[in-house]
């Protein structure tokens, strides 16, 4: 867990807003490797195990390789380009992270992803039965078609006015977002903006 990313964790239990404090045990460089997040507010713990943070003891998926047109797509959909960005892939998603890390600048949060995919380099991992971010604290965000609906509220929550949105085509576009584009695989949308003319196919260039 990158340190500097702590303080847009929150505890997910119903109380007011706060940050949550870290107790460091081992520490590598800017990244939290194992020890506890601490919650001034009702006293919760979360341990710290090799770099994630688990909220709760959700099963993670079967490991998914990465596919590097997968990576390219999220990547230009969500428009990573700035190293001052934080994008959070949900589930599946998360299993292209290694990829998109070698191409974009932007921090990586990944909430529940596949096994195999490893804290460190840039990419933070949380386990967690909803995302524990602060709301409007993320710059992009991308939904797994598996997400229920307290996920996609609380991932819709986190991200930013103007930020970009992904999500599966067969998943109904969440309320008060403007789409941007879609193809037969996924819609792009965009966190209170203004009304775009209307969708635009999304259209792959030959490389």
């Amino acid at each position: 867990m990158f340190i500097p990313l702590v303080d847009q964790l929150r505890c997910p239990n119903a109380h007011a807003d706060t940050w949550l404090v870290a107790s460091i045990d081992r520490a590598i460089d800017r990244d939290l490797i194992t020890g506890i997040l601490g919650c001034p507010q009702c006293l919760a713990e979360y341990p710290v195990r090799d770099g994630i943070v688990y909220f709760s003891e959700t099963p993670r998926a079967p490991f998914e390789a990465p596919v590097e047109n997968e990576a390219i797509r999220i990547a230009a959909a969500l428009d990573l380009t700035d190293a001052r960005m934080t994008a959070v892939l949900h589930g599946r998603w998360g299993a292209h992270a290694p990829v998109i890390q070698g191409m974009s600048p932007a921090a990586l949060l990944l909430v529940n992803p596949p096994e195999g995919i490893v804290s460190g380099d840039g990419i933070s991992i949380v386990i967690a039965d909803t995302a524990p971010v602060a709301v409007g604290s993320m710059n992009a965000v991308a939904l797994d078609g598996a997400a229920n609906a307290e996920m996609i509220s609380s991932l819709c929550a986190a991200l930013r006015g103007g930020g970009r949105i992904l999500g599966p085509s067969t998943m109904a576009l969440p309320a008060d977002l403007v789409e941007l584009a879609r193809d037969d695989e996924v819609w792009v949308a965009r966190q209170d903006a203004a009304p775009a003319s209307g969708p635009i196919p999304i259209t792959r260039r030959a490389r």
